[in-house]
C-alpha cells in the first residue's frame, strides 16, 4: 500500500511540475530546515517558515521541492508524506511511518522571477574585521553582529565578497570554506596552496527598509527573564512595565542574542516568537534538551526616540484618595498644587498603587490614564465599589530634567495675614526690592515662614504663579486667617551670573530741598545725553554720602529701570528725604569704545526767532543722506565750542529721536545760545558708500501743482531701474544746481517717498524744475543677468480687467517662474510699452505681478497685456535641474497642510538649500496643485507651502507634498574641500570649546563663511561617538562644545574639529600670494592697511576678490601673538588696528598680504602710457574711457584690468589727495567734479590702464 501512495505522490508532483512550467527563469528560495522529527514529525509549514524567515519566501510559490538534509529525494525515503504543496508546505508525521519516525527533511520554493530580481533591496557597507595573519580570514556574521551592532540585518538576502583591493573572490584562486548568508565568510590558511588567504571584505544584501527607514537608534539590551521556569519571556508588554519609557511605541526591528553575545540563529533553539509586536519568547517545552538558552533583546526605534536622550520622569504624585467619588490625579489639579513640577506636554504617564503595584494588577476599571488629562479612577465603575489608592508620575522631555539654572531669588515676606490676607505680589515686591527679581520668572516657590509647604497648610490659595506672584485671602479660609507665607522666584541663569561690568557714572541732579529728590531717567537723559543706555538692566541707589537706600528708612516712591528714582518729601514721617545719587547698569556693548563714526556738525538755525531748532526732521531735509536712520548718540555744543551744560540754558529736548530744541521762552535771561549738533552713527555708515547710482530721473515739471518725482511714479514709469531700498537720494535742478541753492521750500526728499516740491509752499511762485537719482547697493549696479522667463498672457480685460498675477501664473505654469523675480517687464500683446497706453495700473511689481482694473480707467477697459520676469542667471542655465526629494511633513487633519521651509529645515537638516529657486507642489497621490481646486494661502520659495482648512469650501485641504529646486552645486557630490584640523581648547576648565567664533578669531581666513559639514574626533583620532561623552553642540552654526558638567566622570575627552567647505574655498592649482604691503604705521590713530588704500597705492598688485588675508608684524611675528585688539582683518576691508582699542594705547606695526587665485600670479599686465585729455578748468577733470579711446585710438585694450590715477605735477596717487571721485573704474575711466571738492576745484590728473599682455610684453586686444 505504501508503494502505491508513493507512486501517486510522485505522479502528482510530476504533474504539478509539468503544469507549472512557465517562461519564468528558475527563481528558488534558500533551503529551509526549521524542524526535525524528534517529536511528532517534521513540520516545514509555510505559515511557520514565513514567521521565522520574513521576506525570504514569496506570497504565492509556484513549486515546492523537498529532500532530506543529506540531499536524497523525498520519494527515495519510503516515508508516507501527509502534505507537500505550495499552499501548506511540507508535513511528515511520525505516526504515519512503519518504523515510527520520519526522515529529517528540508524544503525550498520556486517563486516568480520578479521575486529574485533586484527589487527593493539594499547593500550594507563593506566590513573587514579580520585579516589572514593567523588562521585565516573570518568575516562571520556572529562576529560582525557583535562588532557592528545594527549595521547588518538579522536575515541577509545575499552576500558579496571581494579582496580589500577590489578583486573578485573567484579570481583569487583561494579555496573558500564558507560564503553564505547563514555563517558569513570563512577562508582558512591551511586550505590554501601557498598557506595564506587573501585579505577579504564582505557586504550583505538586506531589504531596502533596513537601509532607508531604520535610523540607527537602538535601545539598551534587556534581559528580564531567564529560562529556569517555562522558558525565556522577553515580551514587550513585560519590558515596558519594568522599563517605562525605555522602548519606543512602534519598534522597527528586534535584535536577539544570548546573554554572552551569541546570535539567536546559531543556538539551535526553536524560537516561539521574535518580532516587534510581541517581543521575544523561547519556550522550554519546544526544545530538544528541554531548556532554552538565556537571551537578551534590543529594539531599533525611530531616530527621534534616541534624540530625546535620557528619560526624564517627574516625582510621584498622590493628591487624592478614593474615599469620595474615586481617585482623581488630573493634570489640571496636579499643576495647581505642584506648580512647575510637571512639564507642559508630558511624553508618557506611569500609574501604580501607593503600595507600588501596577495599575493592571488591581483589576480596577480605569476611566482615563493619559498625558492629556492625567489619571481618573471612578468608584462608580468598580465591582467592589471603590478604586485602589493610586499615584502617578509623568515622563517629560530631557530638557525639563536638565539641571535647571539654579538661580533663585532670596525669600520675600513683605506682608502678613493680619489684614485681608497675605499679598506677596510681584508688583509690590518689585517696588520694594528693585532689581532683585527678574522680568520673567521661570518658577515660584511658596512656603510658610516656618518652612512648611504651601500644600500642607490646608489654606485655599487664591493665586500662586509667575505672572502675579502669591495671594492668600482671609475671606477664602474656613478656619480664620491665612498662614504667613514667604516666596522666592526662579530666574534664568543669566540673571544670577555676575553682572557685566558696565555701570554709568553716579548722577545727582536734584536734592530734596523742594518736593523731594527726583533722579528720573527723563531728566537725567536731557541733562546727560548719551550717558545712559536705552534700556538699563538695573538701578543702584545710595545716599550722596554712600549709605544704602534701605538704611535710610525713607519711604521710596519709585526706584526702577523704567522711571528712575523718586523720593517724595510728603511720604516721609520725619520731614525731607535724604539726598540720593543713582547709577544704572547697561549692556556690555554700551561701555565698549564707541565706533568712531560721527556726522559733520550741523547748525541750521539760530536763536533769533523762537529759539534754536536743530531737529532731525529739518536736518535730514536739508542734508539728505548725511545722517543715519537711527543715531546712537547726539552731541551738542555752542557754535563757539562750549559745552551745552556750561551755558545754563534750559534745554527743551536733546536726544536721538527728535534732535535738539532750545526755546527762548524757557530761558530766564533772554535768548538761547547758538548751538550746533552732530550724531554718532554705526561704523558702517561712515564706510565709503558703494558707487552705485541710478540714472537721473525728471518725470515732472512744476507747471501744475509742483514737481513730483516720487518713487511710486518713477518705479511705474521706469520698472527695474530703481532698487527696492535706496540708500540715498540726490536732488539737482535740471540745470545742475543744488537743491539747497534754490531757496525752495521742499516738502519731501527722502528714500521712502522720493522728492516733492509743492508750488503752494513757495513765496516767489513756482518750484524750480528738479531731477533726482538714488544710490543703491553695489550689487544693484552689477550687469543684470540676462535671464528672462517667456512672455505670459493668461488673462484679457473682457471681465474685471487684466490679471497677470504671480499666484495665478505659477499655478498655470509650474516651474516656469523663479521664486524671487528680480524685475517685471510689461508690454501690450501688440508690443507697446505699458507707459504708452495711458492706462492706470493697479499693480506691476515682483511681489504681486501685474493687475490692471477696468474700473480704474476713464476711457473704458484696460489694454490687453503680457508680462515676463527677470530671474537669477542660474535659473536659466542649461543642464540638469537639481530638485530635492519630495517632503510631506504635515497632513490636513489640524488647521491645514503646513509644509513651510522653516519647519522642513528643522526636520530635514541639510536636505534643502538655503535659497531655493523654485517650488513644486502636488498631492501625495501625484495630482497637480491646480487640479485640486483648493484655495492656497502660500506657495513660494520664501515661506514654502500653506493650505488652510478654513479657506476651503468643503472645510479641508488635500494632503500635499513639496519639493524645491536648488543650485546644481547643491545636488553635486560634496566637494572634497576640508579645512585643517583645529584644536584650540582642552577640557581642563569648563570643557572643550571649539566654537566657530573663537576659531575664526584665532585662525582668520582658514574657515569658510558657511561650512557644509563638521567632522569631530579626539586628538588621537578616535570617533566622537566612541567616547561616550554627552556632546552639547556639534554643528556648522556654532561649531563644537563639550561641557565637563554634562559628563558622568566630570570631564570631556580632548577633541579636534575640521569643516567641509565649498570647493571654491579650496582653490585648485598653486597658491598665489601678493607681496607684503606696509603702507601705514601706528603713529597716528592706528595701523590702517585697508584694501581701498592699498589698491590705490599699488594698482594691479592685488586681485579683485582675495581668497585669504595674511597678517604679521613687520618683523614677522603672528598677529595673534601681539595681544592687540584687531578691528578688522578680512578680504573685504583689509586690516585695521586702532590705537584707541589697545591697553597700552598703541598698535604694533603690521604688514599684510593677500591670497589670490592661481591665474592672478601668472597673468602678465602691461600698462598703457599716461593720458591727460582734460583739465579741471571747467566742471572738473573728466578722463572718461570713451573719450580717451576717441582721442587715442588703438592705444587702450578692449577690457582694461586696472586703472592708475595720479596728479600731473607731482605724480601723487589719487587716493592720497583726499579728493572725491565720481568715477574711478578700469572699464569707465576717471572723473572728478569740481562741485564735490572741499576747495571747489579738482587737481589736474592723468590716467593709465593695466591691460593683459603677451609674453613679449605687447598689449593684447587693442581697440
Amino acid at each position: 500500500m505504501k508503494g502505491v501512495c508513493i507512486t501517486l505522490i510522485a505522479v502528482l508532483l510530476i504533474g504539478s511540475s509539468q503544469q507549472t512550467k512557465t517562461k519564468d527563469k528558475e527563481c528558488w528560495t534558500p533551503w529551509f530546515d526549521r524542524d526535525n522529527p524528534s517529536a511528532t514529525g517534521d513540520w516545514e509549514t509555510l505559515i511557520d517558515l514565513h514567521k521565522e524567515n520574513p521576506g525570504k519566501i514569496c506570497g504565492n510559490p509556484l513549486k515546492i521541492q523537498v529532500q532530506t538534509i543529506a540531499g536524497d529525494s523525498m520519494t527515495s525515503t519510503g516515508d508516507r508524506i501527509l502534505q507537500a504543496d505550495t499552499t501548506t508546505g511540507f508535513i511528515c508525521r511520525n505516526e504515519d511511518q512503519k518504523c515510527g519516525k520520519c526522515e529529517d527533511y528540508r524544503v525550498r520554493f520556486q517563486c516568480p522571477e520578479s521575486f529574485c530580481k533586484a527589487g527593493p533591496r539594499c547593500w550594507t557597507s563593506w566590513f573587514n574585521r579580520d585579516n589572514p595573519s593567523e588562521d585565516g580570514d573570518q568575516e562571520t556574521l556572529i562576529e560582525l553582529w557583535k562588532e557592528y551592532p545594527g549595521k547588518i540585518c538579522t536575515n541577509p538576502l545575499n552576500i558579496e565578497v571581494q579582496t580589500t583591493s577590489g578583486d573578485s573572490m573567484a579570481s583569487t584562486g583561494d579555496t573558500i570554506a564558507r560564503a553564505d548568508t547563514a555563517v558569513g565568510f570563512v577562508c582558512k590558511n591551511k586550505d590554501q596552496k601557498d598557506g595564506k588567504c587573501k585579505d577579504y571584505h564582505v557586504r550583505f544584501q538586506c531589504f531596502k527598509s533596513f537601509c532607508d527607514k531604520a535610523p540607527k537608534c537602538w535601545t539598551q539590551w534587556f534581559d528580564r527573564d531567564n529560562p529556569s521556569a517555562k522558558g525565556d519571556w522577553e515580551t514587550l508588554e513585560d519590558l515596558r512595565k519594568e522599563y517605562p519609557g525605555k522602548i519606543c511605541d512602534n519598534p522597527i526591528h528586534i535584535h536577539v542574542q544570548t546573554v554572552d553575545g551569541g546570535h539567536m540563529t546559531l543556538t539551535g533553539d526553536k524560537i516561539h516568537k521574535a518580532d516587534t509586536t510581541t517581543g521575544f519568547i523561547c519556550r522550554n517545552e519546544d526544545q530538544k534538551k528541554g531548556k532554552c538558552k538565556d537571551y537578551r533583546v534590543q529594539f531599533m526605534c525611530p531616530l527621534s526616540f534616541c534624540m530625546e536622550g535620557p528619560k526624564c520622569w517627574t516625582q510621584w504624585f498622590d493628591r487624592d484618595n478614593p474615599s469620595a467619588t474615586g481617585d482623581w490625579e488630573t493634570l489640571k489639579d496636579l499643576r495647581k498644587e505642584y506648580p512647575g513640577k510637571i512639564c507642559k506636554n508630558p511624553v508618557n504617564i506611569l500609574v501604580q498603587t501607593t503600595a507600588g503595584d501596577t495599575m493592571d494588577s488591581t483589576g480596577n476599571k480605569i476611566h482615563i490614564a493619559d498625558t492629556t488629562t492625567g489619571f481618573v479612577c471612578r468608584n462608580e465603575d468598580q465591582k467592589k465599589g471603590k478604586c485602589k489608592d493610586y499615584r502617578v508620575q509623568f515622563q517629560c522631555p530631557e530638557r525639563f530634567c536638565k539641571a535647571a539654572p539654579k538661580c533663585w531669588t532670596q525669600w520675600f515676606d513683605r506682608d502678613n495675614p493680619s489684614a485681608k490676607g497675605d499679598w506677596e505680589t510681584l508688583k509690590d515686591l518689585r517696588k520694594e526690592n528693585p532689581g532683585k527679581i527678574c522680568k520673567n520668572p521661570v518658577n515660584i516657590h511658596v512656603q510658610t515662614i516656618a518652612g512648611g509647604t504651601m500644600a500642607s497648610t490646608g489654606d485655599k490659595i487664591h493665586i500662586a504663579d509667575t505672572s502675579t506672584g502669591f495671594v492668600c485671602r482671609n475671606e477664602d479660609q474656613t478656619g480664620g486667617n491665612c498662614k504667613d507665607y514667604r516666596v522666592q522666584f526662579e530666574c534664568p541663569a543669566s540673571f544670577c551670573k555676575p553682572a557685566p561690568k558696565c555701570w554709568t557714572q553716579w548722577f545727582d541732579r536734584d536734592n530734596p530741598s523742594a518736593t523731594g529728590d527726583w533722579e528720573t531717567l527723563k531728566d537725567l537723559r536731557k541733562e546727560n545725553p548719551g550717558k545712559i543706555c536705552g534700556k538699563p538692566l538695573k538701578i543702584q541707589v545710595q545716599t550722596t554720602a554712600g549709605g544704602t537706600m534701605a538704611s535710610t528708612g525713607d519711604k521710596i516712591h519709585i526706584a526702577d529701570t523704567s522711571t528712575g528714582f523718586v523720593c517724595r518729601n510728603k511720604d516721609q514721617k520725619k520731614g525731607n528725604c535724604k539726598d540720593y545719587r543713582v547709577r544704572f547698569q547697561c549692556p556690555k556693548m554700551f561701555c565698549k569704545p564707541a565706533p568712531k563714526c560721527w556726522t559733520p556738525w550741523f547748525d541750521r538755525d539760530n536763536p533769533s526767532a523762537t529759539g534754536d531748532w536743530e531737529t532731525l526732521k529739518d536736518l535730514r531735509k536739508e542734508n539728505p543722506g548725511k545722517i543715519c536712520g537711527k543715531p546712537l548718540k547726539i552731541q551738542v555744543q555752542t557754535t563757539a565750542g562750549g559745552t551745552m551744560a556750561s551755558t545754563g540754558d534750559k534745554i527743551h529736548i536733546a536726544d536721538t529721536s527728535t534732535g535738539f530744541v532750545c526755546r527762548n521762552k524757557d530761558q530766564t535771561g533772554g535768548n538761547c545760545k547758538d548751538y550746533r549738533v552732530r550724531f554718532q552713527c554705526p561704523a558702517r555708515f561712515c564706510k565709503p558708500a558703494p558707487k552705485c547710482w541710478t540714472p537721473w530721473f525728471d518725470r515732472d515739471n512744476p507747471s501744475a501743482t509742483g514737481d513730483w518725482e516720487t518713487l511710486k511714479d518713477l518705479r511705474k514709469e521706469n520698472p527695474g531701474k530703481i532698487c527696492g531700498n535706496p540708500l540715498k537720494i540726490q536732488v539737482r535742478t535740471t540745470a545742475g544746481g543744488t537743491m539747497a541753492s534754490t531757496g525752495d521750500k521742499i516738502h519731501k526728499a527722502d528714500t521712502t517717498t522720493g522728492f516733492v516740491c509743492r508750488n503752494k509752499d513757495q513765496t516767489g511762485g513756482n518750484c524750480k524744475d528738479y531731477r533726482v537719482r538714488f544710490q543703491c547697493p553695489a550689487r544693484f549696479c552689477k550687469p543684470a543677468p540676462k535671464c528672462w522667463t517667456p512672455w505670459f498672457d493668461r488673462d484679457n480685460p473682457s471681465a474685471t480687467g487684466d490679471w497677470e498675477t504671480l499666484k495665478d501664473l505659477r499655478k498655470e505654469n509650474p516651474g516656469k517662474i523663479c521664486g524671487n523675480p528680480l524685475k517685471i517687464q510689461v508690454r501690450t500683446t501688440a508690443g507697446g510699452t505699458m507707459a504708452s497706453t495711458g492706462d492706470k495700473i493697479h499693480k506691476a511689481d515682483t511681489a504681486t505681478g501685474f493687475v490692471c482694473r477696468n474700473k480704474d480707467q476713464t476711457g473704458g477697459n484696460c489694454k490687453d497685456y503680457r508680462v515676463r520676469f527677470q530671474c537669477p542667471e542660474m535659473f536659466c542655465k542649461p543642464g540638469p535641474k537639481c530638485w530635492t526629494p519630495w517632503f510631506d511633513r504635515d497632513n490636513p487633519s489640524g488647521s491645514g497642510d503646513w509644509e513651510t521651509l522653516k519647519d522642513l529645515w528643522k526636520e530635514y537638516p541639510g536636505k534643502i538649500c538655503n535659497s531655493p529657486f523654485d517650488i513644486q507642489v502636488q498631492t501625495t497621490s501625484g495630482d497637480s496643485m491646480a487640479s485640486t481646486g483648493d484655495t492656497i494661502a502660500r506657495v513660494d520659495t520664501s515661506t514654502g507651502f500653506v493650505c488652510k482648512n478654513k479657506d476651503q469650501k468643503d472645510g479641508k485641504c488635500k494632503d500635499y507634498r513639496v519639493r524645491f529646486q536648488c543650485p546644481k552645486s547643491f545636488c553635486d557630490k560634496a566637494p572634497k574641500c576640508w579645512t585643517q584640523w583645529f584644536d584650540r581648547d582642552n577640557p581642563s576648565a569648563t570643557g572643550d570649546w571649539e566654537t566657530l567664533k573663537d576659531l575664526r578669531k584665532e585662525y582668520p581666513g582658514k574657515i569658510c563663511d558657511n561650512p557644509i559639514h563638521i567632522h569631530v574626533q579626539t586628538v588621537d583620532g578616535g570617533h566622537m561617538a566612541s567616547t561616550g561623552d554627552k556632546i552639547y553642540k556639534a554643528d556648522t552654526s556654532t561649531g563644537f562644545v563639550c561641557e565637563n558638567k554634562d559628563q558622568a566622570d566630570g570631564k570631556c575627552e580632548d577633541y579636534r574639529v575640521r569643516f567641509q567647505c565649498p570647493s571654491s574655498f579650496c582653490p585648485m592649482g598653486p597658491r598665489c600670494w601678493t607681496p607684503w604691503f606696509d603702507r601705514d604705521n601706528p603713529s597716528g590713530t592706528g595701523d590702517w592697511e585697508t584694501l581701498e588704500y592699498l589698491r590705490g597705492e599699488n594698482p594691479g598688485k592685488i586681485c579683485h576678490n582675495p581668497l585669504q588675508i595674511d597678517v604679521q608684524t613687520k618683523f614677522g611675528g603672528s598677529m595673534d601673538s601681539t595681544g592687540d585688539v584687531i578691528t578688522v582683518a578680512d578680504t573685504e576691508s583689509g586690516f585695521i588696528c586702532k590705537n584707541s582699542d589697545q591697553k597700552c594705547g598703541k598698535c604694533k606695526d603690521y604688514r599684510v598680504r593677500f591670497q589670490c587665485s592661481g591665474n592672478f600670479c601668472t597673468q602678465r599686465v602691461c600698462w598703457t602710457k599716461w593720458f591727460d585729455r582734460d583739465n579741471p578748468s571747467g566742471k572738473g577733470d573728466f578722463e572718461y574711457l570713451p573719450y580717451l579711446r576717441k582721442a587715442y585710438p588703438k592705444e587702450i585694450c578692449k577690457v582694461p584690468l586696472y586703472i592708475d590715477v595720479v596728479t600731473t605735477d607731482t605724480n601723487m596717487p589719487f587716493i592720497a589727495t583726499g579728493q572725491i571721485s565720481s568715477v574711478f573704474s578700469p572699464t569707465q575711466g576717471f572723473a572728478c567734479r569740481n562741485t564735490e571738492q572741499k576747495g571747489g576745484m579738482c587737481l589736474d590728473y592723468k590716467v593709465r590702464f593695466g591691460c593683459p599682455c603677451t609674453c613679449e610684453g605687447i598689449i593684447q586686444h587693442r581697440e
